[in-house]
């Protein structure tokens, strides 16, 4: 009969009813496909070996981002059982059946969770490979995935074609979610653990919830398990609501993850399409509240702060905070190219002719250096050695003995040097053999005349040079009271130019014996050496 034959709704909704029930209902083997379910989900030592070893396979293809060894966990995870036996026990509102399953769901995730910390905490391997980060945030394609494996997986358990499974545990692959939620927990990366703990949760209950609708469709209910207590089928409801929230908030997720990523794509095209470019990779990822867009645009110039434009234009889009992370790789064509390696051969030859001025010059100051080198060793040999300091721009000469210049000459030529560098901001000091220094004579009244004051203020100079920590002023006269007064008046002096006087005195018998012959009306300035 033709579907046209069927003018009237309710004619064609009781046909397909008949149908159903005759192609579907009608031709399963309910006894024995509840049987299989209950055998399948059972918890016992095989369960328990097969879900550590499967565990222990998985972790170490995820550490080694080996994709050939996590298929091979997959093949071998017998978390599928009890999460049909579930999906079942909620289409025939079984309370036993569900509490069973669930029970052997919760062993089986403690012992992988277990199994799978071990071997993080005792592997070398700790670095996050990309096949772990995969399994950390959840798409609409995952979401895709289990609700297609649910589906086949209950039709071939209802059908009782069961060598599906297998093609049904690889496509869904509840393990290798469950070994990196370990691996975030062993780390403490939480990050990575609720990343991957959502997509575990995903698949597992939209298999489920997909294994519960085909169950229904095929005719199991309440008829099939044994008649439930009001509080026992209200338990069953509510374990149903309770799996369909985690779910549901899965969804509304993967949604606005969803959309984020086509506004996202959309700006992306948007903004390369303005510049004659093309976004050539592109990863959306959310740490923490931030959604990180990391992006390559082959472009045909660079344009300044792109990234930064598109990070607030799609915050102020999407109402969060997006961070652009955009890799500009800059394109030409052949012409373009051959001007920029025309423009670069020019560079070069810019840079070999400045290189080799460099190094004519670096040979003049070379020469220079040596000439000056061979003056200073000529000077020192007859006149005295030049040192650098006290300071940055300073120059010491000290002249030797050889030289044959008396305190006033030394002091001329150190203002005749200054005078010669003071265009290039540098200054000498001349310091001059250590000596006795001269007597001073002093007028009567014990003033000194212009003679003897231009002697005291060598003098002095010459004690700076020497850096003498201390002078003593030694005084001759007729009697000893004027001889103490010529020295106080020239401590005086000294001491206003910064010099330090030990003593102030009239000359003594060991003083007059060291004096020249018949020194009168005069000030003898001693050092500590005399």
């Amino acid at each position: 009969m033709a579907l046209a034959d069927f003018p009237n709704p309710r004619v064609f909704w009781r046909w397909l009813r008949q149908w159903r029930k005759t192609n579907m209902v009608d031709k399963i083997d309910r006894v024995a496909v509840l049987s299989s379910v209950e055998d399948a989900g059972a918890m016992g030592a095989r369960f328990a070996f097969m879900t550590l070893m499967a565990c222990g396979i998985a972790t170490l293809g995820l550490l080694q981002n080996s994709v050939a060894v996590i298929i091979g966990a997959m093949l071998i995870a017998p978390l599928m059982g009890p999460i049909i036996e579930l999906g079942m026990g909620l289409a025939t509102f079984d309370f036993r059946t569900v509490r069973e399953a669930l029970k052997t769901l919760a062993v089986g995730i403690v012992l992988a969770l277990v199994m799978a910390m071990l071997l993080v905490w005792f592997s070398p391997l700790k670095q996050a490979t990309p096949e772990i980060l995969a399994r950390t945030q959840p798409t609409f394609f995952d979401l895709l995935v289990a609700i297609f494996s649910g589906l086949a997986g209950a039709y071939a358990t209802i059908t009782r074609k069961g060598e599906a499974i297998v093609g049904v545990a690889i496509a869904t692959a509840l393990m290798p979610p469950l070994a990196v939620v370990a691996y975030g927990l062993a780390l403490g990366n939480w990050s990575i653990a609720g990343g991957a703990g959502m997509l575990f949760m995903t698949n597992m209950l939209a298999i489920a919830l997909s294994v519960t609708v085909v169950a229904r469709l095929y005719g199991f209910g309440g008829s099939d398990s044994p008649k439930q207590t009001a509080w026992q089928a209200g338990l069953i409801i509510g374990t149903f609501v309770l799996l369909s929230i985690p779910l549901g908030l899965s969804l509304q997720r993967i949604a606005r993850q969803s959309q984020a990523e086509i506004a996202i794509r959309s700006a992306l095209d948007q903004a390369a399409n303005n510049v004659q470019g093309r976004v050539s990779a592109l990863r959306v990822e959310t740490v923490n509240d931030t959604m990180v867009v990391d992006a390559v645009l082959m472009t045909p110039r660079f344009v300044h702060g792109l990234d930064q434009k598109l990070s607030q234009q799609l915050s102020a889009q999407l109402g969060r905070k997006i961070d652009v992370e955009l890799r500009e790789v800059v394109t030409t064509d052949d012409q373009t190219l051959s001007n920029q390696q025309a423009t670069l051969s020019e560079l070069s030859q810019s840079i070999t002719a400045l290189q080799q001025a460099e190094r004519t010059r670096d040979g003049v100051i070379k020469t220079q250096q040596d000439a000056q080198a061979m003056v200073n060793a000529a000077l020192a040999a007859h006149v005295g050695t030049i040192e650098n300091g006290p300071g940055d721009n300073m120059l010491t000469l000290r002249l030797k003995p050889a030289a044959g210049l008396d305190l006033a000459q030394s002091r001329a030529l150190e203002q005749q040097l200054t005078t010669a560098l003071e265009a290039m901001k540098m200054q000498v000091q001349v310091v001059p053999p250590l000596r006795g220094l001269p007597p001073l004579p002093v007028n009567a009244d014990g003033t000194l005349d212009t003679a003897a004051a231009q002697a005291l203020d060598t003098q002095a100079w010459a004690l700076q040079r020497w850096d003498v920590a201390a002078i003593d002023c030694v005084g001759f006269a007729r009697d000893s009271e004027e001889a103490r007064k010529h020295a106080d008046a020239v401590a005086a002096i000294l001491r206003r130019r910064g010099i330090v006087v030990g003593d102030a005195r009239a000359a003594d018998s060991a003083d007059r014996r060291a004096a020249p012959d018949n020194l009168r009306d005069a000030v003898w300035l001693r050092l500590p050496a005399d």
